[in-house]
């Protein structure tokens, strides 16, 4: 890999290596909060810095390779996007923008990246370096340094892969519904709404959503739809794949705190 003071750090975060599980299809229905209000979480962190507390696992969790990039002040994080889509695709691979959040607190406070994305849920840690390399190296045209990409950080995630589903007789008229209300762009950030024939379904993927969120989510959909909130279904977006066991997950590690030189207390 060649470069003027550039480096591809390769962040190999071992607690989320282990516990996958092919689990069923039975899908855990937790006891949720009904039509109570939207709880004011950040997303994906819903228990300040420890893990959230996720019932929704087994195929709703997936293990996800992102690369997250590190950049100074003037950095072209367009054009730094755009060679990584083309190293992408020369290996047939779509790269999903994501958030910040799927890092770990501990990893979030040392990374802090300006961009991140996601490799498709088959790719593996070699396929995220590999893919870096491609981006940076020789005969990449206008290498990433000189867009003022610094490192590049490739790291396992765990991500949650939710559908919520429900039956109605206006599809339509509830997506819409729904979107003005802005309960899932609150709770969710991203997602996507599919409508049917007599069915409305919103998919999710992203930072781990504790319970309370997820419940959340149900109950404003099912508010507008005035249904309850144990009508809207939970599952995986797919069937395929391996999930993740959350019990068996290690817990996430503390953020450093460090009290900086020159600042007295008391």
């Amino acid at each position: 890999m060649s470069g003027r003071g550039l480096s591809a750090s390769v962040v190999l975060l071992a607690a989320l290596l282990a516990g996958c599980t092919g689990d069923g299809p039975d899908f855990p229905q937790p006891s949720g909060t009904g039509d109570a209000a939207l709880a004011q979480v950040n997303q994906g962190q819903d228990l300040g810095n420890g893990r959230p507390d996720v019932s929704y696992d087994g195929l709703m969790v997936r293990r996800r390779v992102v690369i997250a990039v590190h950049s100074d002040i003037n950095a072209e994080l367009q054009g730094v996007r755009a060679k990584l889509d083309a190293a992408a695709a020369a290996r047939n691979m779509i790269l999903d923008a994501t958030s910040p959040t799927v890092l770990e607190p501990a990893a979030l406070q040392q990374v802090t990246p300006e961009l991140i994305v996601a490799l498709p849920a088959s790719a593996t840690l070699d396929d995220g370096r590999a893919l870096v390399d491609r981006a940076v190296g020789e005969g990449a045209g206008e290498g990433t340094e000189t867009l003022a990409a610094e490192h590049f950080h490739v790291l396992p995630v765990l991500m949650h892969d939710l559908r919520f589903s429900i039956g109605t007789a206006s599809p339509a008229a509830l997506s819409a519904a729904v979107d003005r209300e802005g309960i899932l762009s609150d709770a969710l950030g991203n997602y996507v709404t599919t409508v049917g024939s007599g069915q409305a379904t919103f998919s999710y993927t992203g930072p781990l959503l504790g319970d309370g969120t997820v419940e959340s989510v149900r109950a404003g959909i099912a508010r507008q739809a005035h249904v309850a909130a144990s009508t809207v279904a939970v599952g995986p977006r797919s069937a395929a794949g391996t999930g993740v066991d959350m019990a068996t997950e290690p817990p996430w590690d503390p953020e450093v705190i460090e009290e900086k030189a020159g600042h007295a207390h008391g």
